[in-house]
């Protein structure tokens, strides 16, 4: 068993505190909109026996998509393992599977996009989802501006996402308002923006994403939260 091996498996052992005393388990009601389709979902971040698991089902009377990420923390730093979409009506062609392969070195994709790519265990890439965990931990840490390296679901490259606080709102979920932070995404390579709304009462919970690209705008919501802790 070579070093990068044993780094893993420590890895595994000591990831049990994810700030997870910062960063609580939540059942929670969003709202999917873009233009081709719009409907409700649960997301769920779930402590396992080992990591973590950030999930994302929705479904109406002609679509459902599902979204899960499953991961471990160590010192405030999110460690993939894998990340998985599964998209009906099957003409959608979304389904899609990465795994990060840290014995082999290499992350790989099967389904919609296939490839591979070969893995540095000492920066893991993040997907779309457990990115949103890391965004979390460097904000509850006080970090106002930094980057975050994600991989491309369409062809593996790895790429820099840069991340700034560039003000404060006064959300409304419901019955409650919540002063909120606004965080911006930049993506260089692209004409693409991507607009954070975050809960610090909530340690630092989404309660708006919205994605504007060349192609279309999508938003995700937050509607009700059903449990916390």
């Amino acid at each position: 068993m070579n070093i990068l091996k044993y780094k893993f498996i420590f890895l595994i052992i000591i990831s049990l505190d994810m700030s997870a005393t910062e960063i609580k388990d939540y059942v929670a009601r969003y709202s999917f909109e873009s233009p081709e389709i719009s409907l409700n979902g649960i997301r769920k971040l779930t402590s396992l026996d080992q990591g973590y698991e950030l999930s994302f089902e929705a479904k109406n009377w002609v679509a459902k998509m599902q979204f899960n990420s499953n991961f471990i923390v160590s010192d405030d730093q999110v460690i993939p393992k894998g990340y998985k979409v599964k998209i009906k009506p099957k003409f959608v062609n979304r389904d899609q599977i990465i795994d990060y392969n840290y014995n082999k070195q290499l992350i790989t994709s099967l389904g919609r996009n296939a490839w591979g790519v070969e893995l540095d265990p000492m920066a893991s890439p993040l997907d779309p989802m457990n990115a949103q965990i890391q965004i979390r931990l460097n904000l509850l840490k006080g970090i106002k501006e930094f980057s975050i390296q994600l991989v491309e679901m369409r062809n593996g490259e790895i790429e820099d996402n840069f991340y700034k606080v560039i003000g404060t709102e006064i959300c409304v979920v419901g019955n409650s308002e919540y002063e909120c932070i606004i965080l911006k995404r930049f993506r260089e390579k692209e004409g693409r923006e991507t607009i954070y709304y975050l809960a610090p009462k909530l340690g630092y919970m989404f309660l708006k994403i919205i994605d504007i690209s060349q192609e279309r705008e999508q938003k995700l919501e937050l509607i009700e939260i059903l449990s916390l802790g």
